[in-house]
């Protein structure tokens, strides 16, 4: 799978081809709502919201206590390394109940196994490995659940990688920079 974007334009696709309406997304720690652009090719399939606590920026929900409504896909891109582990359980639990029933959730993260990306944020407070990942969102309630590595390579670095793989596997490193795990509630 190359990247989230691809996984959400085909989900979309899939989702408005079986209910024939539009299919409501909730992008949670939105920042400049970037992911609405890059929805573009599905744009008129959706129905975005972004929440985010920045008031800088302008946002549909600023808070959790706002969200009402029910979403067929939650994103959660990037943003659960920067909560503390204790936060965590409560935070997806909350993005569950966010999910409609049948919905989807699709959460990013560095992956830890790549052998620097994840400290190269000061701001990120809890490293998150695909196995624990997956663990929280079924404890969360969420099934099918599906992790992916995500990695943006050139053909130089996918040769190297392909050629350095036995010592990467020795090593337990993984070239792959995030990771995708979504679920469906």
């Amino acid at each position: 799978l190359p990247s989230l974007d691809a996984w959400l334009i085909e989900r979309v696709r899939l989702m408005h081809h079986a209910a024939g309406q539009p299919v409501r997304i909730l992008d949670i720690g939105a920042g400049d709502r970037a992911l609405l652009a890059r929805l573009e090719p599905v744009r008129d399939l959706i129905d975005y919201k972004s929440q985010d606590i920045d008031t800088k920026r302008t946002h549909d929900y600023y808070s959790f206590s706002d969200i009402r409504d029910r979403f067929d896909i939650v994103v959660v891109a990037e943003v659960i390394e920067h909560l503390r582990a204790v936060e965590l359980p409560g935070f997806l639990k909350a993005v569950y109940e966010f999910s409609a029933d049948g919905g989807w959730v699709a959460v990013t993260t560095p992956n830890v196994c790549h052998p620097n990306v994840f400290w190269r944020d000061f701001s990120h407070i809890t490293p998150m490995h695909y196995y624990d990942l997956s663990g929280l969102l079924a404890r969360s309630g969420y099934g099918e659940i599906a992790v992916y590595r995500l990695a943006k390579l050139s053909l130089y670095k996918r040769l190297v990688a392909w050629w350095y793989r036995n010592l990467l596997e020795l090593l337990h490193c993984d070239f792959a920079q995030s990771i995708l795990a979504v679920g469906r509630k």
